[in-house]
């Protein structure tokens, strides 16, 4: 057996070195490309020395390389030399390489080669940038996966040091980032998922990892239920406050105080492993609102009702995306009132917030006030004039009355005196000759005497006047 070894080794030596790396050529490259894109060709040669040259014609601008060398050890070496052209039409580009090569014996010859790459129409570019599902290894996130829905959560148990972030993309031509093993401490951990459409727009979405801690400090506040968080770096602090800490049951908690409101802030985490800053006072927790007004920074408390003017009800407003309680004339209303306490002084007042520009600023009693008096001097500027104007309608009334009276008294008066006076002259002369009929009495011209002699008297008293 060792015999044949050895000639099996004497024949290879022979005739296999010079077998298995014998001088060769050849040349690869994608078969179709589009307009405006680019397509790379590689000639593969094996040799001891080389000279070839590169070419890209058709539909192209043109692209060409000369590569001379040698392998240094007069032995054959493979190597890889690489051309790239540019579609600028539809058609083909026609990519070919030509020279020469010489084999580690020493024999040289020619070497020539060709690949036709067809270039279409571009087609137009995907502007899909949707995921088709997200996941997490050994854990679910919530709510269920939905293309549209952009943001999630997955809780995992106490001491989780890794995750594992899976997710596929809707469309073949768009590019995925953000996934894979990522590492994770207690709390909350915030990663992207971004897609990238082929045209270029990008859709992200953020996948939010709780770990669960190690004996959590659990609270209820307003009926929901809380942990204390236990690290600083989960907080953020807020501008006007300082770092301190605060001792809850038997552990020491990092908080915020400031000095101007008198207050400590802890921060509180629901369910959702959402985070919300709350006043801390002997055990108990009061939701903290701070907003950041032009010009302004106000933290928003419980209304003091003595403070509140007449006629404005309660209503709920979304103010910085927190949703709050003010109150206001109407549900219309583009201003609102809330009691609250500017942040850098420390002064606690009624405030005005303007809902469309959102400007906030001290609430002014005092043109209330002026309001109320001009009112009440119109009302009674008013009722006076009213008064008089029914006082001269009653006066018109009465004199009205009476003048028709005064009339009817004159009337019967006149009429009583023509009767009399027929009366006398028909004994002075015969009824056969005159007949006295007083239905014949012309009204309507005793009341133009009586009122000629109205006339008269007034024209008498004007003068004597």
């Amino acid at each position: 057996m060792k015999k044949i070894k050895i000639f099996l080794l004497g024949l290879f030596c022979i005739f296999g070195i010079e077998k298995v790396y014998a001088a060769s050529s050849s040349i690869s490259a994608k078969n179709q490309i589009e307009v405006g894109q680019n397509v790379t060709a590689t000639v593969k040669i094996t040799a001891a020395s080389w000279d070839i040259r590169i070419n890209g014609t058709g539909n192209t601008n043109g692209c060409s390389i000369h590569e001379v060398g040698d392998s240094g050890t007069g032995k054959n070496k493979t190597v890889n030399f690489s051309v790239t052209c540019k579609a600028n039409s539809t058609g083909i580009i026609r990519i070919s390489y030509s020279g020469d090569i010489t084999d580690a014996d020493g024999s040289n010859r020619d070497v020539s080669g060709s690949k036709n790459i067809t270039v279409v129409a571009a087609r137009p570019k995907s502007t899909n940038n949707y995921l088709k599902s997200l996941s997490v290894t050994d854990g679910t996130i919530t709510p269920e996966f939905k293309k549209d829905t952009l943001e999630y959560t997955a809780t995992f148990e106490a001491g989780t040091e890794k995750v594992t972030i899976n997710a596929e993309k809707e469309d073949g031509y768009a590019s995925l980032s953000g996934t894979g093993e990522k590492d994770v401490v207690e709390g909350d951990n915030k990663f992207e998922i971004v897609v990238t459409s082929e045209s270029g727009s990008s859709r992200t979405y953020t996948l939010n990892v709780v770990v669960k801690e190690f004996a959590p400090i659990n609270v209820e506040v307003d009926g929901k239920d809380y942990t204390v968080v236990r690290k600083i770096q989960e907080l953020t602090k807020l501008e006007n406050f300082t770092e301190t800490t605060v001792q809850i049951g038997e552990e020491t908690v990092p908080a915020f105080y400031n000095e101007k409101l008198n207050k400590t802030l802890v921060g509180l985490k629901n369910a959702d492993g959402k985070i919300y800053l709350f006043e801390y006072n002997d055990g108990k927790y009061e939701r903290y609102y701070e907003f950041l007004f032009k010009g302004i920074t106000l933290n928003i408390i419980k209304m003091d009702k003595s403070k509140l003017p007449d006629n404005y009800k309660l209503f709920k407003e979304t103010i910085n995306e927190e949703e709050i309680e003010v109150y206001k004339l109407k549900k219309s209303s583009k201003f609102a009132l809330v009691y609250g306490i500017d942040v850098t002084t420390g002064d606690k007042d009624l405030y005005q917030i303007d809902l469309k520009n959102n400007t906030v600023q001290r609430y002014n009693d005092e043109s209330v006030d002026v309001i109320k008096d001009n009112n009440q001097k119109s009302l009674m500027i008013f009722g006076i004039l009213g008064g008089v104007i029914f006082l001269e309608f009653l006066i018109i009334l009465a004199s009205k009355h009476r003048n028709k009276k005064i009339l009817n008294i004159i009337k019967n008066d006149k009429i009583n005196k023509v009767k009399k006076e027929a009366i006398k002259e028909s004994k002075e002369e015969s009824i056969d000759k005159k007949e006295l009929k007083t239905t014949e009495i012309d009204v309507d011209k005793v009341e133009e005497e009586i009122i000629d002699d109205n006339s008269k008297a007034k024209k008498k008293k004007k003068k004597s006047k």
